[in-house]
């Protein structure tokens, strides 16, 4: 067991991402597969536990999409710095910045090459 041994371990993924004056997480359905960008106002969107939640604020958001009338619900805890302490989510699945970018980079090059096809 070495001094530094809490460097090797795995680290948990990233889903909450702060920018500015704003909280960004990107989440899936899990019925139709649609991806979303979820935007958070931390000035009028968060709401402070007073001590009666895991951190000192908390995000809960239900989103429904234009594919299908799946519910998904998300709640974040929140340190008072705006780090993620912990997630929960049902009807869904939360996607990484990367993840995101990957998915709907991948979506927009097989609609080019559906509308390719359809011209020719």
């Amino acid at each position: 067991m070495g001094l530094f041994d809490f460097l090797k371990r795995d680290k948990k993924p990233r889903y909450l991402y702060n920018e500015g004056d704003l909280l960004v997480f990107y989440c899936e359905c899990e019925k139709c597969q649609e991806h979303f960008k979820v935007i958070i106002r931390k000035y009028s969107e968060l709401y402070r536990t007073y001590g009666k939640g895991a951190g000192e604020y908390e995000i809960q958001k239900e989103i429904i999409g234009s594919s299908c009338q799946n519910k998904i619900t998300i709640h974040f805890d929140l340190k008072a710095n705006y780090a993620e302490i912990d997630h929960d989510i049902s009807g869904g699945r939360l996607l990484t910045k990367e993840e995101y970018n990957q998915l709907i980079n991948q979506k927009t090059k097989k609609r080019e090459e559906e509308n390719g096809k359809k011209t020719i």
